[in-house]
């Protein structure tokens, strides 16, 4: 589809323009309420290595894959030269940075992926909206597109490079360099991230597959080829001395064994997390059956649905799973998703009144949890203790001020990584800590403010009322509600929800 097809799409279409804007204001809105980040990893083994990069104090010495050398380094180096650029311009502020970093980021992968749904299903509309309605929003799928992270950067360079080549000419010589230059960026989206290669061999195969594509197997490999050497270069350049990050990886993770120290689990739990970001169960269960039905018996020439396909297997047979592994194809299951619609749509018009209104009692509940699950994640940052530290920023920007804190700071994991990017941009806050437990009663008189964790301050809360201290800043007031009543059913509670007090 050419820009001319897609603006005449959308210009004829007047409730297509609204469902677009509404999804990119839904886009906008959290790009610019998702602070933080979804796990240490983006930030330690991205922020902190272009920190050391760039000779700023890092915490990447702490980070035992930095030890091991087996981060590959070209979204570092894109960091770090997006960094740059700012302050360049006088953006100094390392939140304002990320800020527009997740603006810059969200808004590319909104663009894209709305772009492969238009594509698709242009011929039919109906279709087309539920997909649409279905890419953004879904609770979850908005807030992936604002992540700056290895999952992400891999999956806007893999599935957006196998799209472009699907759109490209590929006869006669044309396709040799397509192919090349598809081989190349994809030997990016690999340095991004190393288990995109199980995506990668779906394409492959498919390549295989498809008689026409064969002979474009060879360039593709040739361009990826060029594509690791450079970046062979860039990690050789980063740790000083020459390093192939591939095995080093691989060695350290599978043949030593250090993910699986981490935790192991089985593939029951990647379909619990596919279930759960495609609306929300139980409907998200229909739709995943029809959809990838439909690809495997219908669709398998289609390039996406081997990619797919063998990109989720893969990561089933891995032992140590977390389901931000699966992030780089979460945005492209609407697709699927869309091919199963008109079968389904079809069985439900076959049913009995009784059974119709079942599901349809089923997808009201799924869709209202959806949206529920979508307005608490527009409006409450996921990483809790980062946004705690922008909201103490805000606060005591303009003096200086002492805080106690018990056990560890909000710039601290709660292993004790240090969050030194974001530090760095705090310097009128200073922080006295105070051992675990019961070191709360040994706070000193002039002590005005004390933050801490729900579970660190639980206990105490009646001693801090009577020395007259006041909760005045949560780092989330609803999810420091949830957690009093979870507590006081003698649940577990959220971790990492914050608060300030202030004596009076």
């Amino acid at each position: 589809m050419h820009f001319g097809t897609l603006k005449a799409l959308i210009r004829d279409d007047r409730r297509l323009q609204v469902l677009l804007v509404a999804s990119l204001l839904i886009q906008v809105i959290i790009c610019l309420t998702a602070v933080g980040i979804y796990h240490p990893d983006q930030h330690f083994q991205l922020i902190e290595f272009s920190s050391w990069q760039l000779h700023d104090p890092s915490a990447a010495g702490q980070v035992w894959e930095f030890g091991m050398q087996i981060r590959p380094t070209f979204q570092v180096y894109c960091f770090s030269a997006y960094t740059v650029i700012c302050s360049s311009m006088g953006m100094h502020d390392p939140y304002t940075q990320l800020l527009v970093l997740r603006l810059l980021f969200g808004l590319l992968l909104f663009a894209l992926f709305n772009w492969m749904c238009l594509y698709y299903f242009q011929r039919d509309r109906r279709v087309l909206f539920f997909v649409l309605l279905i890419l953004n929003f879904t609770w979850i799928l908005p807030y992936t597109r604002t992540l700056f992270s290895s999952e992400m950067l891999s999956s806007f360079l893999f599935f957006g490079m196998i799209f472009v080549f699907s759109l490209a000419d590929r006869r006669g010589a044309k396709g040799w360099w397509w192919a090349a230059l598809t081989g190349f960026v994809f030997s990016l989206a690999f340095y991004a991230r190393f288990q995109t290669a199980f995506g990668m061999a779906g394409f492959v195969i498919w390549m295989l597959i498809v008689p026409t594509e064969r002979r474009l197997v060879l360039p593709m490999a040739i361009g990826f080829a060029f594509g690791a050497a450079g970046n062979t270069v860039l990690d050789a350049a980063f740790y000083h001395h020459w390093v192939f990050t591939p095995w080093l990886y691989y060695k350290a993770n599978i043949i030593d064994g250090v993910a699986a120290k981490m935790g192991t689990s089985s593939f029951v739990v990647y379909i619990g997390v596919l279930a759960a970001v495609v609306v929300a169960p139980p409907l998200s269960l229909a739709l995943l059956y029809t959809g990838f039905k439909e690809a495997v018996t219908k669709r398998l020439r289609d390039p996406f649905t081997l990619a797919t396909l063998l990109f989720i297997i893969g990561h089933c047979c891995v032992a140590h799973k977390e389901e931000r592994f699966l992030f780089p194809i979460l945005n492209v299951l609407p697709i699927i998703v869309g091919w199963g619609l008109p079968p389904l749509i079809t069985w439900w018009w076959n049913q009995k009144k009784g059974k119709r209104r079942l599901f349809n009692g089923i997808a009201g509940f799924s869709i209202a949890l959806n949206l529920l699950l979508l307005s608490i994640l527009l409006f409450t940052p996921y990483s809790q203790p980062i946004h705690f530290t922008s909201q103490l920023k805000s606060r005591f920007d303009s003096k200086p001020v002492t805080i106690y804190t018990v056990q560890r700071t909000p710039f601290e994991t709660e292993h004790h990584l240090p969050f030194v990017f974001y530090r760095q941009g705090t310097p009128s806050l200073n922080f006295n800590r105070l051992g675990p437990g019961d070191s709360v009663r040994l706070l000193p008189a002039n002590a005005t403010y004390l933050t801490a964790t729900f579970d660190q301050i639980k206990d105490h809360q009646r001693f801090l009322d009577s020395l007259g201290y006041q909760r005045i800043m949560y780092s989330s007031r609803l999810l420091w509600g949830i957690n009093e009543f979870l507590d006081a059913h003698g649940a577990n509670t959220i971790n990492d929800i914050w608060v300030l007090y202030r004596k009076k």
